[in-house]
């Protein structure tokens, strides 16, 4: 029978475990839309009217990264924090309130200015200056929609955010561009159309925020909250900068240095199949910054490492599996979109190891930053970010397009390895153990077996099978080594039902 302190932990981690799954389907979801609506632009406008909304589209949301003045993570630490003091929730998300509106219009109206001079530096198409200033205005509502999504994300309510920020935008966005398009509208035309949906998304927003929360964002507060809500957003305002420097500047230095279409676009798939193994990393990373906000401010440390130990390593465990299959059948992925992108292979597969590395250093991030080392989290984006930019400027120059994705690789380690130590150095917190060796061991026997079917299949027979099978002999070889006496507890006291099944 689970102790007192057991059923606390449980609770904790079924909140992370419904904010993942929760996550799993929405993102599911918010893919399939995302494809039906790059597929509706292409066919409507063709590749060259396409290319710019594209590239207006990518400046708007790197200025919508920080936008907000880095309120909506600020959010999920101070929400959960002054739970028993809604007066003071209700000022804090004013603030942000305040702070993402003005923030967002005074780097909107930069882009609205600017953008002639964007065109001129760029892609010296005049229908880019029309663009960028229509995006303008999607910079403020999308990030007003951010915001919301922040708050429940923050209350733990994960399916409203997955509902407002990825189903009902993307679902809005195709619809609106799809009567764009209907009626003969270019590629301004859709542009306009979709702002409208954007606006009309944020109209939606706002009247579920205030249906469906009891919160009443007010102006007010005194000097120490003020100071101590931007003591936490504005040094998250430089991590995002940081992290857009490690993040995305590879792809804009491949179209620089490389000046060649087609290489930026055998690289930007292999980042986009890669990225795909962010998910259970993303989706735990959902409900676990304001739990381990409020088990840190409680002081319940031990739980906090508990959660943080399993946590790390079920998104270990879940992403083994599609790292795998992604590294056996790398050239059948990338041929899928034609074969000119399986000269990407060795980008791929670099990516692949990356994005473990990510996964095995678990929500350490969020580690630092829910214990009150904001400021490290700031330091270490930015150091990284600018050691990112040196060395894929060093390695593309020398290596080419393989240059570029060991750069951003190596970056990534290295910046996961420092997350884990800083958590460990400065809370004395270590999510690792033996344990992690037998998803290791499970998953390099799935990879054995995807590598042996392609000696008999190939193509789309050869991935759907060799998927199917891989995911049964993983799920096997974990069964086989031991499930976990933490992790049978949790899913016996979650699901009563599995007492009898798991051994």
């Amino acid at each position: 029978m689970p102790s007192r302190s057991d059923s606390g932990l449980y609770s904790s981690l079924r909140s992370v475990t419904r904010g993942a799954s929760v996550f799993a389907v929405g993102s599911g979801l918010s893919k399939a839309l995302g494809f039906v609506f790059q597929l509706l632009l292409t066919r409507g406008l063709g590749a060259e009217l396409y290319g710019i909304y594209t590239y207006g589209f990518t400046i708007a949301m790197f200025i919508v990264n920080f936008a907000d003045l880095g309120t909506s993570k600020a959010i999920l630490k101070f929400v959960p924090l002054y739970e028993d003091d809604p007066r003071k929730q209700n000022r804090l998300l004013g603030l942000a309130s305040l702070t993402s509106l003005g923030g967002s219009v005074l780097l909107g109206g930069g882009v609205y200015v600017s953008a002639p001079t964007i065109t001129e530096l760029t892609l010296n198409n005049p229908l880019l200056t029309d663009v960028l200033r229509l995006f303008a205005v999607f910079i403020v509502f999308y990030t007003l929609i951010r915001i919301v999504s922040s708050v429940f994300q923050s209350v733990e309510r994960q399916a409203y955010k997955m509902l407002l920020e990825n189903v009902t935008t993307q679902t809005i966005r195709i619809l609106f561009a799809g009567i764009a398009l209907v009626v003969g509208a270019s590629v301004v035309g859709v542009t306009a159309a979709i702002i409208v949906g954007t606006v009309l998304t944020f109209g939606i927003a706002a009247v579920v925020f205030l249906s469906r929360t009891s919160f009443h964002p007010t102006l007010g507060g005194s000097r120490g909250d003020i100071r101590e809500f931007y003591d936490v957003s504005l040094p998250l305002t430089f991590s995002d900068v940081g992290r857009l420097l490690y993040r995305r500047i590879d792809v804009l230095m491949v179209g620089f240095l490389l000046s060649a279409g087609s290489r930026v676009g055998v690289y930007n798939i292999a980042t986009v199949l890669a990225s795909l193994l962010r998910l259970p990393l993303t989706g735990f990373n959902q409900l676990f910054p304001p739990i381990a906000s409020r088990l840190y401010s409680n002081g319940e440390i031990e739980e906090l490492q508990s959660v943080y130990t399993m946590v790390t390593r079920w998104t270990f465990t879940v992403s083994l599996l599609p790292a795998a299959a992604t590294i056996v059948y790398a050239e059948e992925l990338l041929g899928v979109f034609g074969n000119a992108f399986t000269a990407g292979v060795t980008v791929l597969l670099l990516f692949v190891l990356g994005e473990l590395m990510n996964a095995l250093a678990g929500p350490s991030n969020y580690m630092l930053i829910m214990t009150d080392h904001q400021y490290v989290s700031m330091v270490n984006e930015w150091a990284l970010g600018v050691f990112n930019v040196v060395l894929n400027y060093l390695f593309i120059s020398r290596f080419g397009l393989v240059g570029a994705a060991l750069a951003t690789v190596s970056v990534l380690s290295v910046i996961n390895l420092v997350r884990v130590v800083e958590v460990w150095y400065l809370e004395g917190l270590m999510p690792y153990s033996l344990k992690f060796f037998k998803p290791i061991l499970a998953g390099l026997g799935a990879g054995a077996v995807m590598y042996g079917l392609k000696t008999f299949l190939s193509g789309y027979p050869l991935l759907v099978i060799g998927g199917v099978v891989g995911g049964i002999v993983f799920a096997l070889g974990l069964f086989a080594l031991g499930i976990e006496q933490e992790d049978k507890e949790f899913f016996v006291e979650s699901i009563p039902a599995l007492e009898s099944v798991l051994p």
